[in-house]
């Protein structure tokens, strides 16, 4: 997978191992920047670019093979701090092991968040041959988008550019659940402003959109912000395809949801937030 621009330049590889980095500040570029820099789908995106760029300049990447985040996780810092200005990765994992570390600073050296993954290279597989049937299979269940209900806009805290990508909460055999709907128009740009990706499937930064946006369903649509997530992701999701939430563990301000499709389990997401 050839990646032909860098979010992060400057890189410095330092006595430890760690990589220093400073973060791009151009919009234009990267969209999502008009977001506030705790918002998941930021973070995210972010995990992302900073790993690759990193690895980048510490030779460790190879763009020949196709790699999967199977796990992350990030916690907010200071909740003033504002877009990310610099930053330091760390690979963390042991021999063999493709995991590693971020923090992540605004101008004014403020702490914006402590972010984490794992991840599984695929070194021999044919990716787009194997994705092939499941891509098939999901094809075969999708629903029309025309026809699926969101729920109400001011219930998911979004902006007035974003599009909806979750149903309203039911209750269900399972609990409390809902359903989800990311297709390419409004799970990727130009429909959607700020997600990108390789538009293969869902990926970190739609889930942990998801995430936030049962959460605020969950509390009714009261401003939160997530202070910290954690993402367990075991299955390809598809894009175009229904996706079922449910809520396995509600209390306090921290909830966890089990994601599938197709009636196969494919991530757990654990979220506690803060209301602002």
């Amino acid at each position: 997978m050839q990646l032909a621009r860098s979010y992060t330049t400057n890189h410095k590889v330092l006595s430890d191992g760690s990589v220093a980095f400073e973060c791009s500040q151009d919009t234009a570029e990267w969209p999502w920047l008009a977001l506030p820099a705790q918002h998941p789908l930021v973070i995210q995106t972010q995990n992302f670019w900073t790993s690759v760029g990193a690895t980048a300049a510490l030779g460790t990447r190879d763009d020949s093979k196709w790699s999967a985040l199977t796990w992350t996780d990030w916690a907010l810092d200071d909740l003033n701090a504002g877009q990310a200005a610099r930053g330091v990765f760390a690979l963390s994992g042991d021999d063999g092991e493709l995991a590693f570390r971020t923090e992540l600073f605004d101008a004014q050296d403020r702490p914006i968040a402590r972010m984490g993954g794992k991840g599984v290279v695929f070194r021999t597989r044919n990716f787009e041959k194997w994705r092939e049937g499941s891509k098939a299979s999901a094809k075969q269940d999708a629903p029309a988008s025309m026809q699926f209900g969101y729920a109400p806009r001011e219930l998911l805290g979004l902006t007035e550019r974003e599009p909806p990508l979750i149903g309203p909460l039911v209750e269900s055999q399972e609990g409390l659940a809902a359903t989800a709907l990311v297709t390419r128009e409004n799970g990727l740009m130009p429909g959607h402003p700020f997600f990108s990706g390789s538009g293969d499937h869902v990926n970190a930064p739609h889930l942990a959109e998801l995430a936030r946006q049962t959460v605020s369903l969950l509390c009714e649509g009261s401003a939160v912000l997530i202070a910290h997530g954690e993402m367990d992701m075991h299955r390809y999701i598809e894009l175009g395809t229904a996706i079922s939430i449910t809520i396995e563990q509600h209390q306090d301000q921290t909830a966890v949801l089990r994601v599938s499709q197709l009636g196969r389990s494919c991530a757990v997401l654990k979220m506690t937030w803060v209301e602002v």
